[in-house]
């Protein structure tokens, strides 16, 4: 355990609540339970305000009330514009791969996932019609959001955790505690070293059978992986993924993984879900070419079931570097943070709203 300059030992502390359908998790260092405490109150707080914001399963969240009407100017919460500010970008740097006008194509594959049933290519065609991240201009103020076709409908869970998970840990480092984490499904964004080690100690699993895990050290960095492990439809023995290729509004069928690693915990995983529409051509493109994106680290696995399980993983120049110092584990486990020295539960931890989705992994 390390200590402050008086001599009092910091200790691990743990917190789990449940926001924006999954649980999420603090970590973090302090002198005392009460102080632990009362940082993480607030880190949690900060996320359900997000989840105010940015659910689309709530009518009453900002987006949930925001007009879908054309040619009007509608203003924006700070939050709100930051998202759609940061979910465009992706969508100009990936030619489309991501994007955050599809609402009405994913509330169509949820309800396919539900019934075990695909849709039919009109409702296909119906939904994927109605989005399309070109139609959406943010004023020059940055603060407020036009639409040019009426009927666009958001849907931020490509990039709401690794956006709040980041947010989080802006509160927590604000309170005083450098040294923590906030993970949140897939989404983990790492602050400074705990105390006594190098970094968190960060799993990272492909979610395809033969594909190796590797363990991460990270630190003051975000990291999200996306796939279809956990969510998918199978029908005839084809695969359709919960992850949408915004091009042309159906399930990604390829079986794809990807995980990122950068500063901006929305960019992280918004690129993650584009790299799994993507693949290795993105990443390839994404390296090779200007982008808005800024720097980042990634992994892409793809694995061919018609070709005896024949894999392709692809990574970043800077990629090997991160696993350099780290074994290679045998885990199923995605983004498992050291278990704490303490775990203490928060009055607020609680089951989910029925109102909220289930939780997704990897995301």
């Amino acid at each position: 355990m390390g200590s402050d300059e008086d001599g009092a030992e910091f200790r691990r502390f743990s917190f789990r609540e449940v926001a924006m359908g999954c649980e999420i998790r603090i970590e973090l260092d302090a002198l005392s339970e009460a102080e632990a405490k009362s940082i993480a109150k607030a880190a949690f707080e900060r996320v359900h305000a997000l989840d105010d914001v940015l659910s689309d399963y709530r009518v009453t969240s900002e987006i949930g009330r925001l007009p879908d009407v054309a040619d009007t100017v509608f203003p924006l919460s700070h939050d709100l514009a930051n998202a759609l500010d940061k979910s465009l970008r992706i969508s100009r740097s990936t030619g489309g791969r991501f994007d955050a006008t599809i609402g009405s194509s994913t509330r169509l594959w949820r309800n396919a996932r539900t019934s075990g049933t695909l849709p039919s290519d009109d409702a296909l065609t119906t939904a994927h019609t109605s989005g399309g991240w070109r139609n959406v201009v943010l004023d020059a103020s940055g603060d407020g959001v036009k639409y040019l076709r009426p009927g666009i409908r958001l849907d931020f869970g490509a990039i709401g955790k690794g956006l709040a998970a980041q947010a989080a840990l802006d509160v927590l480092r604000s309170l005083g505690a450098s040294g923590a984490m906030c993970a949140i499904a897939g989404d983990i964004a790492c602050g400074g070293s705990p105390v006594n080690s190098a970094g968190w100690a960060i799993e990272v699993a492909s979610g395809i059978e033969g594909a190796p895990c590797c363990l991460l050290s990270l630190r003051n960095v975000c990291i999200s992986t996306s796939g279809d492990e956990f969510q998918h439809l199978d029908v005839a023995g084809k695969r359709h993924s919960h992850i949408i290729d915004p091009r042309t509004g159906r399930a990604v069928t390829r079986r794809l993984t990807a995980t990122v690693i950068c500063s901006d915990g929305a960019i992280a995983d918004g690129l993650a879900t584009a790299l799994c529409v993507g693949g290795p051509e993105l990443l390839a493109e994404l390296r090779d070419s200007r982008h808005e994106l800024g720097d980042f680290e990634a992994r892409v696995v793809e694995s061919f079931e018609d070709q005896n399980a024949k894999q392709i993983i692809a990574v970043t120049p800077g990629w090997d570097a991160l696993c350099a110092t780290a074994s290679v584990v045998d885990s199923s486990v995605l983004g498992s943070p050291p278990k704490p020295v303490e775990t203490v539960q928060t009055e607020a931890t609680a089951a989910s709203n029925s109102s909220d989705p289930q939780p997704r992994h990897p995301r």
